[in-house]
C-alpha cells in the first residue's frame, strides 16, 4: 500500500493499493483519461460530496464508458444512502458490510435561554464527562470553527477544574506535530478533552474516545454568485453528520454522545449535508472541464450538477483570463495555469508573474492564499506583506507555536516555483528559493501588481474617513476590524475576504495609495460624464468623471451639461425623497382632491392627479416646469396649482369649479367651503344653519352626495350625514335632546325641516324680528 498528497509520493513497483487525493487524482485523470495500469477506483468519504470528488466521479464515469468498460469503480459511505447511488450509477451492485461498533447512548442537551455555546460546553463536560470514574478516556467535542475552539478552551482552563487537565485543539490549519498530539491517548487518568473542528469526523481517528459533545453546528465554505466571493458560514450539520459524530464514542467500547440540542430539532435537521458542487466557487470546476474538453453541459454523467448560471459566469471570467477561446475550448495559458493545481486565479498570478520575473514573490504569495494563515489575524492584522516578512525570516523549530516553523510553507512554495520555472510538475524536491527582494516599496507594488491580476474586482479605495471601509472595484463594499494596521490606507489590493454579510470582511490585502491605485488600473480607466442626485446637498451634481469599475477615480465640474439630465436627476432626487417635499399647500391639495374626484367619476378629460400616478411619473406632470431648476430649495419656487391644471383650458378650469365647487350656499345664507382634503367632498357646518333644508347637497350634477358634518353653536362635532333628509327624520332627535341642555339659548324645532336656518340665538333672532338692533 502506498500514497500520494501534493508534496510526496511513497510507493514503488510492488503498490497495489495507492491512497491519493481527489486533487491529484483529477491530475492524473487529466493526463491519462484511459487510468492504464488502474483496475479499480474507489471513492471512500463519498457522503462527505466533496467537489473534487463529484468531478471525479463523473469525469471517470465518461472515461469508462468511452475508454475503460472493464474499469472497475467502487463508491464507500458509512452514512450514505447507497441504494438511490447505486440507480444512479446505472445499477451497480450494493454490498454492505456491517461495522463492528460498540452501542453509543445518545442523549440530548437543549440551551438554556440566552446560553452562550461555550457555557453548554462547561455544562455538559461537568454533567456528562467529569463525572466518570478514573482513568477517563478522551472527551471529544465538536464545534463549528476556529473561533469557538479558542473560546471553549479559554472557558475550560478558568474553571476550577481544568487547571492541569490535558486539552487540546484539532483543526484543519495545525501542524502536523500538533495533530498527532491531539489524537492521542490521554496521558493521564484524569482523560483528556479534544476541541475540534469536524475535521475530526472521518479526516482523523482520535484514540480512546468515551464521550463524544456535538455542538450540533458546521462552518461550510459558501460562494455567492452574487458578489463572486467565497464565504463561511455557520450552520446546523445535517443528521448524517450528526450519526458520523457520535459514531466516534463507539470505536473502541460503550461509548456516549451529547448533542447540545433537543430531539425535535434533531427530527428537522436535513438528512444529509448538499454536495459541495452546489455552493463552491465554480472557477476551478470551469477550468477543469474546459481541460477535459467538456463545453456542454449536459453531457457529463453528474450525480448532481453543478449550477448553470454561476457555470456560466465561471466560463466568462476563463475567457477574460485567457484560460479559454470564445467557443470555451481551453488555451495554452489555461493548459498552463491547469497543470499548476491551484486556483485558477492563482494560476493565472503565477504564469504573469513569471512574464516579468516575479516568480520568487508570487510563489511565496500564492502559498500564502492557498494554506492556512500562518501568523493570529488578532496579533498580525490583515496585511499581506506581514507573512511576506514573515516567510523570509529563519526557519522555526517545526510545531514550536504559530508562526514558527517555516518547512511546509517554504516546501510548497519551492513545489510551485519548480513547476512555473520548468513547465512542469517538479519530480523531486528542490532547495528553498532564494528570499525575493526586501526594501517596502518594490514588494509592495509588486504583490499589488499581482493581486490585481487575480482578483482585479478587489482593488479597493478608502470612503474617506480612514476607519477601515473601502469600495472594491467591483460595487461592494468592504470591511476591516477595528484597530487593524491598513485600517487608514489610502487604498487595498485585496487578496482575501470573507463574502458573506452586507459588506465583505478583509482577511488579507496590500496596503497602496491612492496613485499606486491608478497605476494599477490605468489602462482600464474610463472617462464619463455624470448628472446625478446628490442626496447629501439636496440638489443635482453635474460632473465629469474617471473610474475604473465602481472606484471613481477623479471629479470635475461639468457645467454644460443638458438641460434633459439634470432634469433626469432632478426627478431621481424627486423619487428617493417623495412628493411630500413639493410645495403643496391647502389651495393645492384641494384641487388634487377635485381633479381626482372629477377623473374617478368622469374620467377624460380630466387627468388623473393620484399620489399613485403623480409618483409613478413624475415627468410626465412636472417635466416642463423643471427648466434651470437645480436642487430641493429651487423646488420650493413651483406652483402646485398651477402644474397640476396641465394643459387643461381655462374652460374646463370653470367647468370645474361649477362641478366640484369650492364652497356651498346653505339656508342661512353664508357659502362654507368645501374640503376634498379627504377624497370626498365634506361641509363642516353648524346644525342650525341647515334648518329648512329637506334634502342634502351634492355635487357633480349630482351625482355625489357632500358629507355633512353637522357642528353645535360651539363649533364641536355633534353628528356626520351624507343623507340629511333621514338625519332629520331618524337621527335629529336624539341629537337635539343633548344639544338643547348644553344650548339653551339656541332655538332647537321639533321639526328642523320648518325651522329657520340661522346661528344666531333665540335672543338674537327675536331682536331680529322686532327691527331692533343689538
Amino acid at each position: 500500500m502506498g500514497y500520494s498528497v501534493r508534496l510526496e509520493s511513497r510507493t514503488s513497483s510492488a503498490t497495489r493499493l495507492e491512497v491519493v487525493t481527489a486533487g491529484l487524482f483529477l491530475r492524473r485523470l487529466q493526463a491519462d483519461p484511459a487510468l492504464d495500469g488502474v483496475a479499480c477506483v474507489i471513492f471512500d468519504e463519498f457522503h462527505e460530496r466533496q467537489a473534487e470528488a463529484d468531478l471525479a466521479l463523473a469525469l471517470v464515469r465518461q472515461a469508462r464508458s468511452l475508454l475503460r468498460p472493464e474499469l472497475r469503480l467502487l463508491v464507500m459511505s458509512a452514512t450514505l444512502d447507497l441504494a438511490p447511488l447505486a440507480s444512479e450509477l446505472d445499477g451497480a451492485a450494493v454490498i454492505s458490510c456491517e461495522g463492528r461498533s460498540h452501542p453509543v447512548a445518545v442523549t440530548y442537551q437543549p440551551p438554556r435561554p440566552d446560553e452562550r455555546l461555550d457555557r453548554q460546553v462547561l455544562r455538559a463536560l461537568e454533567g456528562h464527562w467529569l463525572a466518570e470514574p478514573e482513568p477517563r478516556g478522551t472527551a471529544l467535542v465538536f464545534l463549528p470553527g476556529l473561533g469557538e475552539l479558542e473560546t471553549a478552551r479559554r472557558a475550560i482552563e478558568a474553571t476550577a477544574w481544568g487547571e492541569g487537565l490535558e486539552l487540546a485543539l484539532l483543526h484543519g490549519q495545525l501542524p502536523l506535530a500538533a495533530q498527532g498530539r491531539a489524537i492521542a491517548a490521554p496521558q493521564g487518568a484524569a482523560g483528556k478533552v479534544v476541541l475540534a473542528t469536524s475535521v475530526a469526523e472521518s479526516s482523523l481517528t482520535i484514540a480512546a474516545v468515551t464521550v463524544v459533545i456535538d455542538s450540533g453546528l458546521s462552518r461550510r465554505s459558501r460562494f455567492d454568485p452574487a458578489t463572486g466571493m467565497d464565504g463561511l458560514v455557520t450552520q446546523p450539520a445535517s443528521q448524517a453528520s450528526a450519526e458520523q459524530r457520535s459514531g466516534r464514542a463507539g470505536r473502541l467500547g460503550p461509548g456516549r454522545c451529547l448533542r447540545l440540542w433537543s430531539p425535535a430539532e434533531q427530527q428537522r435537521r436535513a438528512a444529509f449535508d448538499p454536495p459541495e458542487l452546489l455552493e463552491v466557487d465554480p472557477l476551478p470546476i470551469a477550468l477543469q472541464l474546459a481541460e477535459w474538453g467538456e463545453t456542454e453541459d449536459d453531457s457529463l454523467p453528474w450525480l448532481t450538477a453543478p449550477p448553470r448560471r454561476p457555470l456560466a459566469e465561471a466560463r466568462d471570467l476563463l475567457l477574460q483570463l485567457g484560460a479559454v477561446d470564445g467557443q470555451g475550448r481551453i488555451t495554452g495559458h489555461g493548459r498552463a495555469m491547469a497543470r499548476l493545481g491551484l486556483h485558477p486565479r492563482l494560476a493565472h498570478m503565477l504564469l504573469r508573474a513569471k512574464e516579468r520575473g516575479w516568480e520568487s514573490l508570487a510563489t511565496a504569495m500564492a502559498v500564502l492564499l492557498s494554506e492556512r494563515d500562518p501568523l493570529d489575524r488578532r496579533e498580525a492584522g490583515s496585511d499581506l506583506m506581514r507573512r511576506l516578512d514573515w516567510l523570509r525570516r529563519s526557519p522555526g523549530p517545526e510545531g514550536s507555536g504559530r508562526g514558527a516553523g517555516r518547512a511546509p510553507w517554504t516546501n510548497l512554495q519551492s513545489q510551485l516555483l519548480r513547476q512555473l520555472r520548468e513547465g512542469r510538475k517538479a519530480a523531486a524536491p528542490v532547495a528553498a528559493p532564494a528570499a525575493f527582494a526586501s526594501g517596502g516599496g518594490s514588494d509592495d507594488v509588486r504583490a499589488a501588481q499581482l493581486l490585481a491580476w487575480a482578483y482585479p474586482e478587489r482593488l479597493a479605495l478608502g470612503r474617506g474617513r480612514g476607519d477601515g471601509r473601502f469600495l472594491m472595484r467591483g460595487g461592494r463594499g468592504a470591511v476591516l476590524p477595528p484597530g487593524d494596521p491598513l485600517a487608514a490606507a489610502e487604498a487595498l489590493a485585496i487578496a482575501s475576504v470573507d463574502g458573506q454579510g452586507q459588506e465583505a470582511r478583509v482577511r488579507l490585502a496590500v496596503a497602496l495609495s491612492r496613485s499606486g491605485l491608478e497605476e494599477l488600473v490605468a489602462e482600464e480607466i474610463e472617462e464619463e460624464t455624470e448628472a446625478r442626485w446628490d442626496g447629501t446637498d439636496q440638489r443635482v451634481r453635474c460632473e465629469r468623471l474617471r473610474r475604473s469599475g465602481a472606484l471613481v477615480l477623479e471629479r470635475r465640474p461639468w457645467p454644460d451639461a443638458s438641460g434633459e439630465l439634470v432634469e433626469r436627476a432632478l426627478l431621481e432626487g424627486l423619487e428617493r425623497l417623495g412628493l411630500e417635499v413639493l410645495p403643496w399647500c391647502r389651495t393645492s391639495r384641494q384641487l388634487q382632491q377635485r381633479l381626482m374626484l372629477a377623473h374617478r367619476h368622469l374620467g377624460a378629460p380630466w387627468p388623473d392627479r393620484s399620489p399613485e400616478r403623480l409618483q409613478q411619473d413624475p415627468g410626465a406632470w412636472l417635466g416642463p416646469h423643471l427648466g434651470g431648476l437645480r436642487s430641493l430649495q429651487d423646488l420650493q419656487q413651483l406652483d402646485l396649482s398651477e402644474i397640476l391644471w396641465g394643459d387643461l383650458d381655462w374652460s374646463l378650469r370653470r367647468e370645474l369649479d361649477r362641478l366640484l365647487p369650492l364652497s356651498q350656499p346653505v339656508p342661512s345664507g353664508r357659502r362654507v367651503p368645501l374640503d376634498y382634503g379627504s377624497g370626498t367632498p365634506v361641509l363642516a357646518v353648524k346644525l342650525q344653519e341647515m334648518f329648512g333644508c329637506l334634502e342634502g347637497p351634492t355635487v357633480l350634477d349630482g351625482r355625489l352626495p357632500v358629507r355633512v358634518e353637522l357642528l353645535s353653536p360651539a363649533g364641536r362635532p355633534a353628528a356626520v350625514t351624507s343623507d340629511l333628509a333621514g338625519f332629520w327624520s331618524q337621527g335629529y332627535a336624539e341629537v337635539r335632546r343633548e344639544l338643547r341642555g348644553r344650548y339653551p339659548r339656541h332655538p332647537w324645532p321639533e321639526d328642523p325641516r320648518q325651522g329657520v336656518a340661522s346661528a344666531r340665538t333665540k335672543a338674537a333672532l327675536a331682536r331680529e324680528a322686532r327691527g331692533e338692533s343689538r
